[in-house]
């Protein structure tokens, strides 16, 4: 079978691209990743200098936007961008490779590999391949720029990179336990590495918030182990808020997830009906950091039961959390419009009737939420009612067990 080795087994000829090989990894480098796909990458390289010359910089990420690139501890005189040549001493094994054969294309890590054969790592489980046809080394390809300089003092130098980069993001994933008036909420960031390059002990900051970024060019988990761990600090960044792990990250390529939060929050649970069905609502107030969007997860009996997910937003701390998780079995409702009246051009008064029903052993109250359209008065209720907002109001319906609860109002409104 036909085989095509990319990128593996070339030779290094030139002694342009002799120099990079001169140039190692210096500290650790510092990640700001935001949540839109996007990270500012802060690296420093040392590299043999002359007092002017010509180097490259290797092993950027596929996904580097150049026009961000800025190099300090030389003068640029030009940069462009060029082919990202690989070390030839590199072995295979632990790479991340694309392999194309005749059962499909696979992209993992390498476990090992013979002269026709290859297993991989891969999202999906271990993948032995036979006879395969194409194999891409690195997977996704590296990009690298030439960059001509000017330098004060040659010889060994540091040179500070720093640029923007897509396939490397965030998200945030939250568990809360309910018990009792209390929910433990904890929260875990998920960092998403799709350069195929690592970033071996970085300082890693996250951006929460709706940055407008740069225009792109042409699973449940379980967070229960992760508790004990620090949280992130907080700290305002700009309009945003930036959070700073508390530990180095060894982030290679895939998924990792870190300790964002851990609290005990008071909450409450109650029962809301706005047309459909009656829905079960979590109630609290963020008291702890500002909450980065993302999903919960609600469990009861100490984590063993799932009862239900909802999404939150961006958080402030102070700011209220109002959540519906799901329908409650055992409590249906129904709305009917009672009557219509056009009452002149565009006047109009409408009666509606709320009926609730239990099959609960205990009573419960529901929350009767009704939107109003337009300019409303109501004329008539049999309960009493608040006036949420300018179009909502707000029934408190005591429901016996095993019974039905209802209330009814008229309202005159306008379009205007």
């Amino acid at each position: 079978m036909f085989k095509v080795v990319i990128a593996m087994r070339m030779v290094l000829t030139t002694a342009l691209l002799a120099l990079v090989f001169l140039s190692s990894w210096g500290t650790p480098p510092r990640l700001v990743l935001y949540p839109q796909g996007l990270a500012l990458v802060e690296e420093t390289r040392s590299f043999e200098l002359e007092s002017e010359g010509t180097l490259v910089v290797e092993n950027l990420p596929q996904g580097i936007l150049l026009e961000s690139l800025v190099i300090e501890g030389v003068t640029v005189l030009s940069l462009s961008p060029t082919v990202s040549a690989p070390d030839p001493q590199a072995r295979l094994e632990g790479q991340y490779v694309e392999v194309v054969s005749p059962a499909g294309t696979f992209h993992g890590r390498v476990i090992s590999a013979g002269d026709d054969r290859i297993s991989l790592a891969t999202d999906s489980g271990f993948v032995f391949i036979r006879d395969y046809q194409v194999l891409r080394v690195p997977y996704p390809p590296r990009r690298a720029v030439e960059v001509r300089y000017l330098a004060e003092s040659p010889g060994p130098s540091s040179i500070t990179l720093r640029y923007l980069a897509r396939g490397i993001s965030w998200r945030t994933h939250y568990r809360a336990t309910l018990g009792g008036e209390e929910l433990e909420l904890v929260g875990v960031a998920e960092l998403i590495n799709e350069t195929g390059l690592s970033f071996s002990g970085a300082t890693v900051e996250l951006i929460a918030g709706e940055v407008y970024t740069p225009a792109p060019e042409a699973g449940a988990y379980e967070v229960r182990a992760l508790v004990a761990a620090p949280s992130a600090e907080v700290a305002p960044a700009g309009e945003y808020h930036r959070y700073s792990l508390p530990e180095p990250v060894e982030l290679g390529p895939g998924t990792l997830l870190v300790p964002l939060v851990s609290a005990t929050l008071p909450y409450e649970q109650a029962y809301r009906f706005q047309g459909g069905a009656v829905e079960t609502v979590i109630r609290f107030r963020n008291s702890v950091l500002p909450l980065p969007a993302g999903e919960i997860s609600f469990y009861e009996e100490e984590g063993r039961l799932l009862v239900g997910a909802a999404s939150i937003g961006h958080t402030p701390v102070g700011e209220e959390v109002e959540l519906a998780i799901g329908a409650a079995f055992d409590l249906t409702g129904e709305r009917i419009h009672v009557s219509g009246v056009r009452l002149g051009d565009d006047f109009y008064r409408d009666t509606y009737r709320i009926v609730i029903r239990s099959a609960k052993e205990e009573p419960v109250e529901v929350e009767v939420l009704e939107y109003l359209t337009g300019s409303w008065t109501i004329t008539w209720s049999s309960l009493p009612y608040q006036a949420v907002d300018a179009h909502r109001v707000l029934f408190r319906l005591s429901v016996p067990a095993g019974g039905e609860a209802e209330v009814s109002y008229t309202v005159e409104w306008s379009h205007r």
